[in-house]
């Protein structure tokens, strides 16, 4: 008997390690081509990928932006002096804009992507675009603590979505 218990969970180790068959095809979570065999995706913290020429923030579910943590805000230097867009008053927001830096960003799928602001970043909203994504935020900018606003976000491929009860404010 205890030499079934030594072997059996021998056996099983064994089992478990043999090599993938040769014809499998890894895919990556993060849209690229197919990975080669033994490689790591991007999303895995592997080599980077060949970069993409647009970004798929929109697609036909809606808008495929993600809320800004405070760590990555505070990190690109704006939590103060800067306009954030929030789908919802209280919301973490998905758009943060310095109102003098020229720069602004969004996130996403798990990216950072870097925007450039086409005008002046006002309590009345703004526009921005970077690497194939175009936001327009309209706001009534009645409200130096925020107000209501909403946000039209488009691909350079065309989708488009509004977030339409959002909210705006500036510090």
């Amino acid at each position: 008997m205890k030499t079934l218990a030594l072997i059996l969970p021998l056996a099983l180790l064994a089992a478990c390690s043999s090599q993938p068959a040769q014809d499998d095809e890894l895919v990556t979570l993060d849209g690229g081509a197919p990975a080669a065999q033994g490689t790591v995706s991007a999303s895995a913290g592997g080599a980077t990928p060949a970069p993409v020429t647009g970004l798929q923030a929109v697609d036909a579910e809606g808008s495929k932006l993600e809320p800004l943590l405070s760590s990555a805000i505070s990190g690109a230097g704006m939590e103060s002096g800067a306009c954030r867009f929030s789908p919802a008053q209280g919301a973490l927001p998905v758009l943060v804009a310095s109102k003098t830096g020229g720069k602004a960003m969004v996130s996403v799928a798990g990216r950072t992507v870097q925007l450039a602001p086409s005008g002046p970043v006002q309590q009345t909203g703004g526009s921005f675009a970077g690497e194939g994504v175009t936001l327009m935020v309209s706001a009534s900018g009645k409200d130096a603590a925020g107000s209501t606003a909403s946000m039209q976000v488009s691909d350079s491929d065309g989708p488009a979505f509004v977030y339409k009860d959002g909210f705006w404010a500036c510090n």
